[in-house]
């Protein structure tokens, strides 16, 4: 018992612990004045008391309350703090999507750009000018030298091609064979879409009027010419000085100028992805010698 009687008045605050009754200090008559005022003062201490005690339960009320909506304000806090770190997350990738935006207009103008210099290239193609009617090398090479400016021919390689094909003979379809092929080069060599090499491209069969045959085109010699020293150094030709400062390169891609394995050869380089920028004509004569033919 007094074990929950200490409980019971520890749970009380201080202030609301007041004596257990109150008596006279000296004993009264049951009428008197005093007797009186005594039973209103213990009524009074009564009401009292029990208002304390109402008053007591309503804090615990109050605190209880109090704590629960401070466990919610925390929940609440830990709840924004998740949610300030995704709106955080979320702008940075507004303004990654914001710069990508950007990059893809720039890419999209610059992809409008290279369309357009495509259709004026493929423009420039289509007007390439056909194979004229020439009368023998010598015209074509002047013609290729006033036209097909994407060619490099150094003058001493059409002395030189004049010089040993222009036969009275074979003159006329030589010359014809020569424009073909010099033709064909040129419209290449400004063919954005022009693809890995010229003997692919002929083989596409896209640029008709202009193209040649793909049979006629070999990008390389054998291994035979190519491991033997001499026949390599034969292949060797004159080149423009802004290609290479020796004035000389070798050259392995070749076009027969008419049907046979023997028949006369064009030997070139493409640069058109190079520096200069165009295909450097070096030799236009006679089958140069190979291991089966090495005259």
């Amino acid at each position: 018992m007094s074990q929950q009687r200490e409980l019971r008045r520890q749970a009380v605050p201080t202030c609301f612990r007041v004596v257990r009754s109150i008596r006279p200090l000296r004993s009264v008559h049951a009428d008197s004045a005093d007797v009186h005022d005594y039973r209103k003062l213990r009524e009074r201490f009564e009401e009292a008391s029990e208002e304390a005690r109402m008053n007591w339960d309503e804090f615990i009320r109050v605190r209880d309350r109090c704590k629960a909506l401070e466990e919610e304000l925390a929940l609440q806090r830990r709840d924004n703090d998740r949610l300030g770190s995704r709106l955080r997350r979320f702008r940075a990738k507004v303004g990654d999507l914001g710069r990508a935006r950007s990059q893809l207009a720039g890419y999209a103008e610059r992809i409008n750009e290279a369309e357009n210099r495509t259709v004026q290239a493929l423009t420039q193609v289509s007007a390439a000018p056909g194979p004229v009617k020439v009368s023998n090398v010598e015209q074509a090479l002047e013609f290729a030298l006033s036209n097909l400016h994407s060619l490099s021919i150094p003058d001493e390689v059409a002395a030189a091609a004049v010089a040993t094909l222009d036969k009275a003979n074979k003159r006329a379809s030589r010359g014809r064979k020569v424009m073909e092929a010099l033709t064909a080069l040129h419209a290449y060599a400004i063919d954005p879409e022009r693809g890995s090499d010229f003997e692919l491209w002929c083989a596409r069969g896209e640029h008709a009027g202009v193209q040649i045959s793909a049979n006629r085109v070999a990008m390389s010699e054998s291994q035979n010419v190519q491991q033997r020293h001499v026949m390599g150094s034969q292949r060797k030709f004159p080149v423009d000085r802004a290609l290479d400062l020796s004035g000389r390169r070798v050259m392995l891609a070749h076009i027969r100028i008419s049907q046979g394995e023997s028949s006369p050869r064009l030997h070139f380089l493409d640069d058109t992805r190079g520096k200069t920028g165009k295909i450097h004509i070096g030799y236009i004569g006679p089958h140069l010698p190979t291991a089966r033919d090495p005259k």
